[in-house]
């Protein structure tokens, strides 16, 4: 236990810990916007750009992640491109989560009452602005816990792409359960840094979802949102 412990095991600890936060909150954020683009596309693009997104949502959805991790790390050098494997797992992540995130976002659109569209185009929005002024607003209120949930499951998601040879913590993890052969406290340990990771998250999420639904809120208090109209 005592090596397990060391000030260099703690250390690479640390820099796997670091090495799966910047990965998973670069991909998190790609797959929101990944997952904002899907969701405007089915839910007002033409009726190809409709097909297009359909395809990628059904694709990613409903294939395994470690899959499109492999496909993306062996099949893009099989094609002659060659990308570092810290690219290829925020790709692969970004893709994965984006596809389940753009299900979330027309879900929460569509609640909407159809009667807030019409008014928004009747006062002379475009589509982009009544999506994006009108409709996303009130939409992130009521997606933001699947959104959460989502967010959660990427970060623990991003221990695969350990098998792409990312030094990320599960990496870490493994390889000092291995070379050690202690693999309970290393297991433990990792168990609890995930567990930190994901609860962190977690809290913050709720700080915003409490926020969202406060009194104070635009959206929640129509007064704080009128627009005084000058004559």
């Amino acid at each position: 236990m005592e090596s397990f412990f060391s000030a260099a095991v703690q250390e690479a600890f640390l820099q796997g810990l670091c090495t799966t936060v910047w990965l998973s909150s670069l991909s998190g954020i790609l797959a929101l916007l990944l997952g904002l683009l899907g969701a405007f596309c089915k839910l007002f693009g033409p009726k190809w750009l409709k097909g297009v997104a359909g395809l990628y949502v059904e694709g990613f959805r409903n294939t395994p992640l470690l899959i499109q991790l492999y496909l993306f790390y062996r099949g893009l050098q099989s094609m002659g491109v060659t990308l570092s494997p810290e690219a290829c797992g925020v790709l692969a992540l970004s893709l994965y989560t984006g596809a389940y995130l753009t299900e979330i976002f027309r879900a929460a659109v569509q609640a909407i009452p159809q009667q807030q569209t019409d008014a928004a185009l009747a006062l002379g929005l475009n589509t982009l602005q009544t999506y994006g002024l009108v409709l996303l607003p009130q939409a992130i209120r009521w997606a933001l816990p699947p959104i959460g949930n989502q967010l959660i499951s990427l970060t623990k998601n991003s221990s695969l792409l350990a098998f792409i040879t990312v030094s990320d913590l599960f990496l870490v993890i493994y390889k000092g359960a291995v070379d050690e052969f202690k693999p309970v406290p290393y297991f433990i340990e990792g168990a609890l840094l995930y567990m930190a990771l994901t609860l962190t998250l977690s809290t913050g999420i709720h700080g915003v979802e409490r926020w969202l639904f406060s009194p104070k809120h635009p959206t929640t208090n129509p007064k704080a949102a009128r627009l005084e109209v000058q004559p």
